[in-house]
């Protein structure tokens, strides 16, 4: 009878760790908190003060501990309250992998839903969105890497002044998943090629990976996507 009672408190005990952290996170870079539903998901968001940068999203369907942590390269419109065609699909990607909840966090916190409109400048390190990072993949069951080609050279820009961000994948790289890992085609890469990993939905080819399954990054990938 104990072991059962700890296993049903466990959701209850979990979610308690979650609220602790993401409140002190909030609390102490004087970020806003947001909570809502959606569609009968609950919501939870933490955005500045001006509702221009977003640096947490969760969106939760049942109790449990299982998360699936998406890294992304910015966010869009989705809230606490509100949701997107990206969020939607990666909802669909977390419950096939039996995950409770999908958590969002992103190489940039900068709200744009149109990657055409992002600079290189946008990309520049950020000391409170890497807060929310690493905690977020800790949290997570499945670690699922859609940045997309601007995500990625922002990521390597990051780097570049802060080389330990690295550590951050490689040392649970294990939970990491994609779709796939792609050389870049365009040609002032030809020298030096780049890697990435796409974007649940690209540009021109939206709906490319809506009912394909993730899978494992291998460690050779990992060297691409990280060591260039």
């Amino acid at each position: 009878m104990r072991s059962i009672k700890k296993q049903t408190n466990f959701p209850m005990l979990w979610r308690g760790c979650l609220k602790l952290w993401l409140e002190n996170l909030a609390k102490d870079n004087q970020l806003s908190l947001l909570t809502g539903t959606y569609g009968n998901i609950s919501g939870k968001s933490v955005f500045n003060n001006n509702g221009k940068r977003r640096y947490f999203l969760e969106k939760r369907w049942a109790r449990g501990g299982d998360v699936l942590t998406a890294i992304m390269m910015n966010p869009s419109s989705a809230a606490h309250n509100q949701t997107d065609k990206t969020v939607d699909q990666l909802i669909d990607v977390a419950k096939v992998q039996g995950c409770h909840a999908l958590y969002v966090v992103n190489i940039s916190s900068i709200i744009d839903g149109s990657s055409n409109k992002l600079k290189s400048v946008q990309f520049s390190y950020e000391a409170i969105n890497w807060a929310f990072v690493p905690q977020a993949i800790t949290e997570a069951k499945v670690v699922f890497l859609g940045w997309g080609i601007k995500g990625q050279l922002g990521m390597l820009e990051q780097q570049k002044s802060n080389p330990d961000l690295v550590n951050t994948f490689t040392n649970l790289s294990s939970k990491l998943y994609c779709y796939d890992v792609l050389k870049s085609k365009d040609k002032k890469f030809a020298t030096k090629p780049l890697y990435y990993v796409p974007h649940p939905r690209p540009r021109l080819e939206q709906e490319k990976y809506r009912y394909e399954p993730i899978r494992k990054i291998t460690s050779l990938e990992l060297v691409k996507l990280f060591i260039r």
